[in-house]
């Protein structure tokens, strides 16, 4: 019996703190309690039941009324009823789970800026896609807002696009903006590659795509197919990649200055003898047989358009060495007193083989018999000496 009443006592306690929790005074708890359990009663039951002191009871009874948790009789002697906890508490109730549910908001919101601030593996970047006539127009505003650098690869397409903004480069040179351009190997000579301005460092590569840097922050690619453009607002991780791409060929690239003062149909031949020399098809060659068939290189020839049985020997070394230094990063060379020709580049052993192997045909087409005397490879560059059976005045 002790063991009940005991635990009587004890869920008494918990439900007192647990309505202290809700708002109540310890006595107000005691007595809204004791009327649950023991039903309408008179102030001095309450007082006796809940042991309140008897100078608090009123007091306390009018707090639960005005808090529309009992309900106290007008007549004498005053007699005080228990609102039913369901309807009593209701509105406290709905309060908490508002409350509950402002936190809950509160709490999801600092957490989205928790995940802001923190690194992520992956985020979405987005770019525009401009029309032909955009681009152009939009490829004249960049450039005319140029601060500080334009720096772009262009094929034969992109070279043609880049003049049409003629007007909004002489501007950005005259501000001050430093501009480069890295063109394809097939540029070399034509009259748009004539009609850019002096003041633009110009550099010749085997590039095959058209992308603008504008002062390293924004970056639009055109689609030489179509015309079409995407312009990137802001430089990402392909931009940058793409920037130090840049960098890396311009670094190794030919100065175009330096072939300036070619005449304007040598070039023309250069860049169809290059168009030769890539030509793999051309150039297979089987482990017992390193020379190439004479019949495949003139059909090679007469697809490009080249004249080469007709020329004499100057014109060819002439034209072979500036389609080295356009094509290979190289250059060919004659040593009259010791009848050797040298050529000399930094291009891979399987591009300098072709050219070798082109080499012989040419001279051995014009009658002259030449022999690879020396074959010499570092880091740097390849030099290949080819020993002429007789001198060539």
């Amino acid at each position: 019996m002790e063991s009940i009443d005991t635990q009587g006592e004890h869920s008494a306690v918990d439900l007192v703190s647990s309505l202290e929790e809700l708002g109540l005074s310890r006595y107000e708890a005691g007595a809204y309690l004791t009327m649950i359990r023991k039903g309408s009663l008179g102030a001095s039951e309450i007082s006796y039941y809940a042991n309140l002191p008897r100078t608090k009871v009123y007091s306390t009874l009018k707090k639960l009324e005005k808090k529309r948790l009992s309900i106290v009789s007008q007549s004498k002697p005053l007699v005080c009823s228990a609102i039913p906890p369901e309807e009593a508490f209701r509105e406290i109730v709905r309060l908490h789970e508002r409350r509950s549910r402002n936190t809950k908001r509160i709490v999801d919101k600092l957490q989205r800026i928790t995940e802001e601030q923190r690194p992520k593996t992956t985020e979405e970047r987005r770019y525009h896609i401009l029309d032909p006539i955009s681009t152009v127009e939009k490829l004249k505003d960049l450039i005319t807002n140029s601060r500080f650098s334009v720096c772009a690869i262009l094929d034969g397409w992109g070279v043609q696009l880049f003049t049409q903004c003629r007007s909004a480069i002489i501007k950005a040179i005259t501000n001050g903006v430093n501009i480069k351009l890295l063109v394809a190997t097939q540029c070399v000579g034509s009259e748009h590659i004539s009609s850019i301005p002096e003041d633009i460092e110009l550099k010749v590569a085997d590039v095959n795509l058209n992308l603008i840097v504008i002062d390293s922050s924004k970056m639009v690619a055109v689609d030489s197919s179509n015309g079409k453009a995407a312009l990137f607002s802001t430089i990402d991780v392909f931009g940058m990649l793409q920037l130090k791409n840049f960098e890396a060929q311009w670094s190794t690239a030919l100065n175009i200055r330096q072939i300036a003062n070619v005449k304007p149909q040598t070039l023309l031949k250069a860049n169809k003898l290059i168009q030769i020399i890539e030509n793999a098809r051309v150039f297979e060659q089987t482990a017992s047989d390193r020379y190439i068939s004479t019949s495949s290189i003139l059909e090679s020839i007469r697809e490009c358009g080249l004249e080469l049985l007709n020329m004499g020997f100057d014109e060819t070394i002439g034209i072979v060495d500036c389609a080295l230094r356009i094509g290979s990063h190289g250059y060919l060379t004659h040593d009259k007193s010791n009848n050797i020709v040298s050529l000399r580049s930094n291009a891979t052993g399987d591009v300098i083989s072709r050219w070798v192997a082109f080499i012989e045909f040419c001279f051995k087409n014009n009658g002259i018999v030449l022999k690879v005397v020396r074959d010499k490879s570092d880091t740097r560059e390849t030099v290949v000496h080819l020993k002429l059976a007789k001198s060539i005045e």
